[in-house]
């Protein structure tokens, strides 16, 4: 069965505005699929409105209104759409990345993508947050995109 993924909207907007880079690498796995990408309209709306944003446009000067409409177009012809999406999972520290482990839980994914220092820690950390996610979810990950990658594309030994 393919691994199915959840990405957090940083990747999305990094995959969007960077394709060569290591968000895009990751977006080109599900492109290619080798992974199944589970999205929500809670993730899509947070997106939709952070790749509008002219702080984001800015940083990113690739991210024209163009590219996130064919963007959007490629999510919406790979990804698999779950709604609804149950609030399984709390964190009282950042409630704000509910939504991508709730997704993940409600997808049956087994990874998350972000960059986010918050969710990442998840994996690692002894506050209560960070215990019980592990303790109640031991069959989701949680990797930035250059590790995620990494696993995805093992580079045989010299």
């Amino acid at each position: 069965m393919t691994p199915r993924v959840v990405f957090d909207c940083m990747v999305l907007l990094q995959a969007a505005a960077k394709p060569a880079g290591p968000a895009g690498g990751c977006f080109a796995e599900v492109e290619s699929g080798r992974v199944v990408l589970c999205i929500g309209d809670e993730v899509l709306a947070e997106f939709r409105d952070v790749a509008t944003r002219r702080s984001v446009r800015r940083n990113f000067t690739t991210l024209t209104d163009e590219r996130v409409a064919a963007f959007l177009a490629s999510v919406e012809r790979v990804a698999v759409r779950i709604d609804p999406v149950p609030g399984a999972v709390r964190l009282a520290r950042d409630p704000k990345d509910e939504k991508y482990l709730n997704l993940a839980v409600a997808a049956g994914a087994a990874i998350v993508v972000s960059r986010d220092n918050d969710l990442l820690d998840l994996m690692t950390g002894t506050d209560p947050d960070a215990v019980k996610f592990r303790t109640d979810h031991p069959e989701i990950a949680i990797l930035d995109p250059v590790t995620f990658l990494r696993i995805l594309r093992p580079t045989p030994d010299a």
